[in-house]
């Protein structure tokens, strides 16, 4: 669309017109009284000076560029550099500096004219008069428009890439109002727009107010009463001190981080297997923010704890963080592909929460506004790149002592088994074992032992071949994983089955038969191919059916030896130090006329710090027919049991007679009688919380994977190697040795010098207490995101956060503790228009609390809540069949009992697949992404679920027979108290609710309310007891108890209720 000529050209070409051609007189004087009506249409220039970068271009960029900037210029027009919009356009020039009324940029955006409007009404939302005021304003004091603010040149000097600046609060008129730096910044701006703010809120509103905000629970009427009593002057200042000090402050606190954490109880995708110890970082965070960690350290924690020198366990958990990925375990699913989706989210994230950047955009090609080339995001990246994911013990605090006491107890009680089984080996194994050697003497074996052609470790493990047939496997331990390859051949035909004998020796951590620190080991893969030696057919793999083992651990079966599974497998702890055996029948009998090669890959993968291998084994195979659904013989003779038995005793090497005895303790009925009884007394024994509460942490490979540059952001295009780094604009990064790690990294966010990650982190918080960020964009700090609205008090405040050791409370107390946090919420329609979305602070904001805290409220008005803090996640009550929609009705929801049902909604399990569907309906975000700022909407299903969910039912429910209980008759008589005792019992319900005594007004509603619904119950006391939730009571109190329940949903769905004021 082309613009109109200036109002000055269109003057002076009326003026010609009037000297050559006077038939036009009339026409062009009408012409230019029109546009002088025009200009008195437009609105009032503001007052006060205009900052362009500030005031002006945010306008530009949001209701102008898409058609006159970088891409776009219609009509020749562009308003992104301001050389450009200074010339004009193809009509000609557009703004006129110091006359905005002969400027034709005003006169197409005031929209005088509904034709030549800009933006055209079918293409953008006009400007407000406001911004249009502003507009005139800038152009009015001259339209200075600096050369750094011209969007080429943006990235490099743009305010929130540059140094934190450390202004000092500034001079005001009204000081009596000012509390601290914070009111100087607010009040400064208000007095230039000729604004005061607000009284201070009432003290019961201060009271809710604080309480909802800092603990994230609504005041007790105990809590309420006692403060408004406070007859000290610093009342206020206790009260927060108070506040902060609650465990529940860490459990408010902690909320807001898991949300710019993707914090989640399940993987996600198809399959959203749930996860049993995610809790455990949960944990971290809110013992961090109640131990009042600096928010430096706790950065530094999360991001690279590990890497910190002498690394506690803490330390570990910490790193928690970056485990809140989703994880795609769908069939078929590409690992790789997973792992680079995982590590993407970690970088996107780490821009998102401490950078406040959209750095994702550089996955896939150099960031379009913001200075981030595709290889510095791929620099961030590679910092992510080489993570490891194990889980490992993390008992809570208490739990180890707890654990060493009962384990005494029970060591004491169970030690008579143990020297009954010892006593027998002692006195009686070795005339059992004569005596069974005489009985099988003629016995033939079942089993014959597969001696190695070759053998080799995927990762270096030494393995040796012993003299009975077995491998001892040695050497520096591979890390998590490793595959052992054995070839064997056989001349045996029909072979149905393998056998593998796990055996000890003294050589081996507790004796074996595993290399992990007890002894233990996970074989998660058993594989099986063959093909004839003489090469005449291809290789083919044997299905491997019916696994059987003498003992498995609990959650390691033999079973998952032979499964898809990359981390599941065959365990054997507690039963370390003891020879086990395990079989797998062949699907269809193998074995070829000339010979078979058996080529036979043991995988041992482990998700816990330390190898768990198999340290000495044996194989074996079987021609022994079986029944279709028999097992094969699990404790059959071996070739070498049954040579032995055939040797001599005195003829016998030592490891002969050793591998016998081992064998005849699996086989001799005495001593499987005595292990049974011990066995069946160790179900008793208490859990070891290194193995009962586990944390899931990263750490650096062993061997770091290189880093590639992806070519469209496709994993399976890299392009060249990048190593680990930072974005050039910024602070310098100082790594400590020769490549730079996640420790460097997080000490780069967090030095002094860098420009984003205070800045970042206080305006974060202070949405939390304002519902608006000094800049509105909290996600995005980068050049397409909002101006800040008090930019000096930004910067003070990222400085003042920085000087004072990144104290968060101490944030927390400078930001409740000012005039502006304290100021009534009352509106101010007044300043509707100039000031729309109270950007200035004139007064405080009503905020309706996060669902969480809904729920919380509610369980706490009745007196349901469990304060009990921390552990693992809860299933509180929730609709019917929610849990069914998830896929192929894999999510099962048990209904948690007892204390739990009623635990705070930050515990309760958040299954990414069907979340719980309160918290969706009040805008709990899915925990896909990182979120930094929940959305507020306002929508009939948030009434619905307060008045119907199964949890505000029962809330209700409870809440009335609270009511009625606790505000009994006064004896005076039904009649003559009746009028008082509904007064009273609405004043409890109020107090109760909503910390503050019910108006005359609200009286009035209560007293029509209990008229009518207890009119309406008589009529139906059936319906009087299903509210009532007890159709044993007598009608009157029924209808009693339903009528107050009534009331107590009523209020409990009040805006009021859910509101923090």
């Amino acid at each position: 669309m082309t613009l109109h000529l200036p109002f000055r050209s269109a003057r002076l070409f009326a003026m010609g017109l009037l000297l050559f051609l006077p038939a036009v007189v009339t026409s062009a004087a009408e012409e230019l009284q029109s546009t002088a009506d025009d200009i008195t249409k437009f609105p009032a220039t503001v007052k006060r000076q205009v900052d362009f970068v500030k005031d002006v271009q945010p306008i530009f960029q949001v209701r102008c560029l898409s058609c006159h900037g970088p891409d776009e210029q219609e009509g020749g027009f562009r308003l992104d550099i301001g050389a450009r919009a200074l010339a004009g356009g193809d009509s000609g020039k557009a703004i006129e500096p110091g006359i905005s009324g002969e400027s034709s940029l005003v006169f197409l955006v005031a929209g005088t004219d509904e034709e030549q409007r800009m933006p055209p009404i079918d293409e953008g939302t006009p400007l407000t008069e406001a911004e249009v005021a502003t507009v005139r304003a800038w152009i009015d004091q001259g339209a200075n428009w600096p050369k750094s603010a011209d969007l080429d040149q943006v990235p490099r000097h743009h305010w929130a890439f540059r140094p934190i600046a450390d202004p000092q609060p500034p001079g005001v008129k009204h000081t009596a109002s000012v509390q601290n730096g914070i009111d100087a910044f607010i009040l400064r701006k208000l007095e230039q727009e000729g604004i005061s703010l607000s009284p201070e809120a009432t003290r019961a509103t201060l009271i809710r107010r604080l309480h909802l905000d800092l603990i994230g629970l609504p005041p007790s009427g105990d809590d309420v009463q006692k403060w408004l009593n406070d007859p000290r002057d610093d009342w206020y200042e206790h009260l927060v001190a108070d506040l902060l000090d609650s465990p529940h402050y860490g459990e408010r606190w902690a909320r807001h981080w898991l949300d710019v954490a993707r914090y989640a109880d399940s993987d996600g995708y198809e399959k959203d297997k749930p996860r049993p110890y995610a809790w455990r970082w949960r944990d971290w965070v809110i013992n961090a923010l109640n131990d009042n960690m600096p928010f430096d350290r706790f950065t530094i924690e999360q991001i690279a704890g590990d890497l910190l020198p002498s690394a506690t366990l803490e330390q570990h958990v910490a790193t928690g963080f970056h485990r809140n990925t989703l994880i795609n375990r769908e069939g078929g699913t590409d690992p790789e592909e997973d792992r680079v989706k995982r590590t993407v989210d970690r970088t996107n994230t780490l821009g998102k929460v401490w950078l406040g950047m959209t750095v994702e955009c550089g996955q896939c090609h150099s960031h379009k506004y913001d200075p981030l080339s595709q290889k510095e995001y791929y620099q961030l990246y590679a910092f992510f790149n080489t993570l490891a994911e194990p889980d490992i013990g993390a008992p809570v605090a208490g739990q180890r002592e707890e654990y060493q006491i009962e384990k005494a107890k029970f060591d004491s009680e169970h030690r008579p088994f143990e020297d009954a089984i010892s006593q027998y080996r002692r006195e009686k194994l070795g005339a059992a074992l004569k005596e069974w050697e005489l009985s099988n003497a003629a016995t033939k074996p079942v089993w014959k032992i597969l001696r190695p052609q070759s053998r080799k470790a995927k990762k270096g493990t030494t393995l040796e071949s012993l003299g009975d047939g077995s491998i001892l496997a040695s050497g520096e331990h591979p890390g998590r994983q490793e595959i052992y390859t054995l070839v064997c051949n056989t001349d045996l035909r029909n072979i149905t089955g393998l056998r593998i004998e796990a055996l000890t020796d003294d050589r081996l951590p507790g004796g074996g038969p595993g290399r992990g620190p007890l002894g233990n080991f996970h074989l998660t893969r058993f594989d099986v191919s063959v093909e004839p030696t003489d090469g005449s057919a291809k290789s083919a793999k044997v299905e491997l059916i019916d696994p059987q083992a003498t003992f498995s651990e609990s959650g390691a079966k033999v079973s998952a030896a032979i499964n898809t599974s990359p981390t599941s497998g065959w365990s054997i702890a507690p039963r370390v130090g003891e020879r086990h055996v395990a079989t797998f029948k062949a699907k269809e009998p193998f074995g070829f006329a000339g010979g078979t090669r058996i080529t036979i890959a043991i995988w041992q993968s482990s998700v816990l710090r330390h190898f768990h291998g198999l340290g000495r084994f044996r194989i074996s195979i079987t021609t022994t027919t079986a029944e279709e659904k028999q097992p094969l013989p699990l404790l059959g003779i071996t070739d070498v049991v049954a040579s032995t038995i055939a040797t001599p005793a005195e003829q016998r090497s030592s490891m002969m007679q050793q591998d016998l005895r081992d064998y005849f303790q699996m086989v001799d009925p005495r001593l499987a009688e005595l292990r049974k009884a011990a066995d069946a007394h160790k179900e008793n024994a208490p859990k070891d919380p290194h193995q009962t509460t586990k944390a899931q942490v990263i750490e650096e490979m062993k061997s770091p994977r290189k880093t590639h540059f992806l070519v469209r952001g496709d994993f399976l295009s890299p392009k060249d190697e990048v190593a680990a780094g930072t974005p050039g604009l910024f602070v310098s990064l100082k790594p400590r040795g020769e490549k730079a790690d996640r420790l460097d990294l997080a000490r780069w966010l967090v030095d002094p010098d860098h420009p984003l990650t205070a800045r970042v982190t206080v305006n974060r918080l202070w949405v939390r207490y304002f519902g608006r960020g000094i800049v509105s964009t909290v996600e995005d700090f980068g050049t397409q995101g909002s101006q800040p609205s008090h930019p000096e008090l930004l910067d003070w405040l990222a400085k003042w956060f920085q000087k004072n050791n990144w104290d968060l409370k101490a944030l927390h107390t400078l930001i409740v503790t000012s005039a502006t946090y304290r100021q009534s919420s009352h509106d101010r329609p007044e300043l509707h228009e100039r000031d729309p979305l109270n950007d200035w602070l004139s007064h405080q904001n009503r905020l309706r609390v996060e669902g969480e805290i809904v729920r919380d409220a509610a369980l706490s008005a009745s007196g349901l809540i469990k304060h009990k803090i921390g552990g693992p996640s809860v299933r509180p009550p929730q609709p019917a069949g929610v849990a069914g929609l998830g896929y192929a009705g894999s999510v099962k929801w048990e209904t948690s009992d007892g204390d739990d049902r009623y635990r705070r909604g930050l515990y309760t399990f958040f299954q990414r697949t069907v979340p719980y569907p309160m918290l969706v309906t009040f805008d709990s975000p899915d925990s896909n992404l990182s979120c930094v700022r929940r959305e507020r909407s306002n929508t009939p299903l948030q009434a619905l679920t307060l008045w119907n969910d199964p949890v505000f039912l029962e809330c209700a429910q409870v809440l009335g027979k609270r009511i009625v209980n606790e505000t009994k008759p006064t004896g005076k008589g039904a009649e003559g108290d009746s009028g008082s005792l509904v007064d009273r019992r609405a004043q409890f319900a109020f107090n109760s609710c909503l910390n503050r005594a019910a108006s005359r007004k609200d009286l009035v509603v209560v007293r029509e309310l209990v008229e009518t619904q207890t009119r309406l119950l008589k009529a139906d006391t059936a319906a009087a007891k299903t509210i009532a939730g007890d159709d044993k009571l007598a009608d009157d109190e029924a209808i009693e108890l339903a009528v107050w329940i009534t009331i107590g949903r009523t209020i409990l769905n009040l805006d009021e209720f859910v509101t923090r004021g």
